[in-house]
Formats: structure tokens, C-alpha cells, sequence
């Protein structure tokens, strides 16, 4: 893990911890993300997605669109991408 990754998980913890303390309705989906991050697992595109309406508040990102957002916490975030799904069929053996 690098130093940048450390940085960027404790950053989003704090957000995340500061959300806590405002007692949304979200409380369970912030906790379950919070211990995903401290036990150095990535969170979901779609965690990310719930959460991103609180961060592009913050402060320090409040001039920045959701783009940049994006790609500054992407080491965090678990990228799901969908194979191609190819059927299988006989062709090759026929030929």
C-alpha cells in the first residue's frame, strides 16, 4: 500500500466518520464502508455512488466535478467490469 492510498483511505474514513456523527439515514451503509476501508478492501462502484452526493460537498473538492472526484479515490474503489460473454457452440470442432 502506498503512502497516496493510506492517504486517501484515511481521508475518506474521516469523511465518512464526520457523516456518522450527523446521524443520516445512511448510517449503516457509512459503517459498513468505513470497515471495508480499514480492513484494506475496496469499496463497490455502487458504495461509491451512495456516498458521493456528502463528498462533492467537502471543502477541499467543493470546485471540483464528479469526475475528478472519481479518479482521485479510484485506487479505493473496486471496478467491476463485465466480461464479454461469448456462448459456446461447436463451430471450432466442426470446422
Amino acid at each position: 500500500m502506498t503512502a497516496e492510498y493510506q492517504f486517501k483511505k484515511l481521508q475518506l474514513i474521516n469523511y465518512l466518520k464526520l457523516y456518522l456523527s450527523k446521524k443520516l439515514n445512511m448510517n449503516i451503509i457509512f459503517i459498513i464502508i468505513i470497515n471495508k476501508l480499514k480492513n484494506n478492501h475496496k469499496i463497490t462502484l455502487n458504495q461509491y455512488n451512495s456516498i458521493i452526493k456528502f463528498i462533492e460537498r467537502e471543502p477541499k473538492l467543493i470546485n471540483r466535478d464528479r469526475d475528478y472526484i472519481f479518479n482521485y479515490f479510484s485506487p479505493l474503489i473496486h471496478n467491476i467490469e463485465k466480461e464479454s460473454y461469448e456462448p459456446n457452440t461447436l463451430c471450432k470442432f466442426i470446422q
